[in-house]
């Protein structure tokens, strides 16, 4: 009897080192320079960027100012926009910060977690942006009342949105 030749499971393996006897050429070829995941994922992150400061840009906000404040104009009485003891009401108006010059402002600003904006009113008064007062029986305190409103938003959530009125010495 001639003995067999016992094959191992071991021996079916191919070799990494010899190229088997039938081999046959593959259709694959180098690996091809291109754009990388994250060169794309930088490409339209940017583009988004650009899309939203582009957006922004369309905020009334961002707009430069349409007129000067030595445009405006204010009454020459207060025509019951205050009493005998108050000086430019209502009361509970935002008086702070809110002047540029002795005009109400007409700007904002943005930060990493903030956003705010002052806004005047062009002709709120009768087609005047202010009105002058010259103190009541109690005072003889001469004011300008420019009015206007602010607004303040934060990450936080935080909002104001408030009537404001720059108060200033005539």
């Amino acid at each position: 009897m001639k003995a067999e030749k016992r094959t191992s499971i071991l021996d079916q393996i191919p070799s990494a080192e010899e190229m088997p006897e039938q081999a046959m050429p593959t259709l694959m070829s180098a690996k091809r320079e291109g754009w990388s995941r994250r060169r794309v994922l930088g490409i339209a992150t940017g583009a988004a960027v650009a899309t939203g400061l582009g957006v922004l840009d369309l905020l009334p906000w961002s707009k430069p100012r349409s007129a000067a404040a030595a445009t405006y104009t204010a009454w020459e009485s207060c025509h019951g926009y205050a009493n005998a003891s108050s000086v430019c009401v209502p009361s509970s108006a935002l008086y702070s910060g809110n002047c540029s010059g002795s005009w109400h402002r007409n700007d904002g600003a943005t930060g990493t977690c903030y956003a705010l904006r002052y806004t005047h009113y062009a002709s709120t008064c009768d087609g005047n942006n202010a009105w002058k007062w010259y103190g009541g029986s109690t005072t003889a305190t001469r004011r300008k009342c420019s009015d206007g409103w602010y607004e303040y938003h934060d990450c936080g959530g935080g909002n104001v949105s408030r009537f404001s009125i720059c108060r200033t010495a005539i």
